[in-house]
């Protein structure tokens, strides 16, 4: 059986989850602009970032912002990032990574939750409706690039 454990990012992980973020999302920043981003976020108290690790090595990870809305009278909470290195899928680890944050959001007394994908990303979608996310809304956006 497959073991691993979740937990929180620090800054000693912060090369190996650099090198995860440009396999997940390849080419859209500069190591310099993710290393920035990422030591900024880690110290920032609205935002987590968990990791899944086995035999000392990162193989996915989920991180998750919460605002302070005053229309809703309290605080929502956005899944920005998750990501499973493909070897390590289809063996609960993004299931384990999103419990957590589901979990941490909840006893932070978020009100929502929230998370974004691409309407032909099956097995995410999949994934999120099996822990009760459901299809809320429509996310538009612009890009400025």
């Amino acid at each position: 059986m497959f073991h691993f454990e979740i937990r929180r990012a620090n800054e000693n992980d912060v090369s190996r989850l650099l090198s995860l973020a440009e396999e997940f999302m390849h080419g859209t920043a500069t190591y310099e602009e993710r290393l920035s981003i990422l030591k900024s976020a880690l110290k920032d108290p609205d935002y987590e970032l968990w990791i899944a690790e086995a035999d000392g090595e990162i193989v996915g990870f989920i991180d998750l912002w919460t605002i302070h809305d005053f229309c809703h009278g309290g605080k929502l909470s956005y899944i920005q990032n998750l990501y499973v290195a493909p070897k390590y899928r289809r063996l609960g680890v993004g299931s384990k990574l999103l419990q957590k944050v589901i979990e941490r959001a909840e006893e932070g007394g978020t009100l929502e939750i929230h998370v974004v994908t691409k309407f032909d990303n099956e097995p995410a979608i999949r994934l999120y409706k099996k822990h009760g996310l459901t299809e809320e809304s429509l996310q538009l956006e612009k890009e400025f690039k």
